[in-house]
């Protein structure tokens, strides 16, 4: 059967059309799923996106915790603790509590507070400690100089009254007055300034004595002179080293029972003159004793804070003498399981002794002993020529005076009384020397091969003046007439 040719032309009409939507429609599809993919992927990208906003969303709130977390550390841990570290050296400063922020902007930022913080406390530390320094050392200079003023006047009484009962009270204020000025030139030398006092080359072993008495409990002190011959110090150190002696007979003192002496022993050295201090007293424990070797080592600042509450000064004071002058003190513990102190006294401050510095034997210091109840009226002073030896001050006893004249070589007549005692200036003039009876005494009394030097105990001399102003007290009230005056010279002091 033929197709009619109308039929061919429809079929073929038909068919074109719908070949090109055909090919339309696959185009279409083709190009749909190319949009699908690409809109699948940007959606994959857009989440991947948002979860790495949402982790560093995540990453800073949890380093704004951290932040905020470290920043409390470091205001109620880090900076207590750093400022109690610039006062103890041994309080530790806490690290930060997140180390991973030290490397952050945040936490170098916090380190960088701490270390303002710090140099500005350290600074307003040294402005108020510089000021109380300066109103400590403007204070203690007008007291000093109101205590040397006091001990004139104490010294003027003693010249001026005979009265026993009247010369060992202001015997005992003369000491008490002593022990002030101790603690007011240590308190100087901390502070910045120096003794407040100056004085001539003297005697190491005439300063060791003179420091004993300027402590409590000074009859405790067994001074040993192990010297081969007499040794000086230099006058610019003598006062500096008889403060550093007197501060470590103190602790000795104070820190060992009563009843227990402190042996105090000199010694030559190499190159240098050595004083030890050995007590059997409490001791000190390992950090004691690594705090005293530092402060005694003067390389330190010092500063007022650090003394304690009260003040612990002395090592500081001596370290500072030790700073300034050339000396070294040593410390460490004793065979007594107390303290032992060595000062060491180099010899570019040794001098040799000259014949006008008189040079007291050692001798250890019993006990007071008891003044006789009666004395003769007329009757000589005992063995006034011993006193020849010139002991450093001590107290609580009026310093021992130069030999009064026997009353019995006085002339004999009824208005005359008897020669009163007179002082004698201990530095400026040699002791003068003993004979007769006096002078075998004197031989019998010298060590260490230091012929013809005698020594007196303080509390004996004490003892014996008593006696003779007992006795010239008698004797003016069973002689009448005036009494004469005596030219008298003040101590040096």
């Amino acid at each position: 059967m033929e197709i009619p040719a109308a039929l061919a032309v429809c079929l073929v009409a038909g068919v074109v059309p719908a070949g090109l939507f055909a090919a339309m429609w696959l185009r279409l599809q083709r190009r749909h799923r190319r949009l699908d993919v690409e809109m699948r992927r940007r959606s994959a990208d857009a989440e991947a996106e948002v979860a790495a906003l949402r982790d560093r969303l995540t990453e800073a709130a949890r380093r704004e915790r951290l932040f905020a977390e470290e920043a409390e550390h470091l205001v109620g841990h880090r900076l207590p603790a750093m400022a109690k570290a610039l006062r103890h050296a041994h309080v530790r400063v806490p690290g930060a509590r997140h180390p991973e922020l030290l490397d952050a902007p945040c936490g170098k930022a916090l380190e960088s507070v701490l270390a303002g913080v710090s140099s500005a406390v350290l600074g307003e530390r040294r402005r108020v400690d510089g000021a109380a320094q300066a109103a400590m050392r403007g204070a203690t200079t007008k007291l000093q100089t109101m205590c040397y003023q006091l001990q004139t006047t104490v010294d003027d009484m003693l010249h001026k009254y005979d009265d026993p009962d009247l010369a060992e009270q202001l015997a005992g204020l003369d000491y008490l007055n002593e022990q002030v000025l101790r603690r007011l030139q240590v308190t100087r030398v901390v502070c910045g300034a120096g003794a407040g006092l100056v004085r001539t080359s003297s005697p190491l072993r005439a300063l060791v004595m003179g420091a004993s008495s300027r402590i409590p409990s000074y009859e405790r002190v067994q001074i040993l002179d192990h010297l081969p011959e007499p040794v000086a110090v230099a006058d610019r150190a003598a006062e500096p080293v008889a403060i550093v002696i007197a501060e470590l007979m103190a602790n000795a003192v104070h820190h060992s029972h009563g009843s227990l002496p402190v042996e105090v022993s000199l010694h030559q050295a190499h190159n240098g003159a050595v004083v030890v201090i050995n007590d059997a007293g409490i001791g000190m424990n390992a950090d004691e004793f690594r705090r005293a070797r530092r402060l005694l080592s003067g390389r330190e600042e010092i500063h007022l804070a650090e003394l304690g509450d009260p003040p612990r000064s002395g090592f500081a004071a001596i370290g500072e003498m030790c700073r300034q002058y050339g000396v070294a003190v040593s410390v460490e513990p004793s065979h007594y399981a107390g303290v032992k102190a060595v000062v060491f006294i180099p010899s570019e401050l040794i001098t040799p002794v000259t014949e006008d510095l008189p040079i007291p034997a050692p001798v250890s210091r019993p006990a007071p002993t008891a003044v006789p109840p009666t004395v003769a009226p007329h009757a000589p002073a005992a063995d006034p020529a011993a006193a020849a030896g010139v002991p450093a001050p001590s107290a609580p006893a009026p310093a021992a005076p130069a030999p009064p004249a026997p009353e019995d070589s006085a002339p004999a007549t009824g208005d005359a009384p008897p020669a009163l005692p007179q002082r004698r200036n201990r530095r400026a003039h040699p002791a003068p020397a003993a004979t007769g009876a006096t002078a075998s005494a004197t031989g019998a009394a010298a060590v260490g091969g230091l012929a013809g030097r005698a020594f007196r105990d303080p509390d004996e001399a004490a003892a014996r003046m008593g006696a003779l102003q007992r006795g010239t007290a008698r004797g003016r009230a069973e002689a009448p007439g005036p009494v004469p005056e005596h030219d008298t010279e003040r101590d040096s002091r």
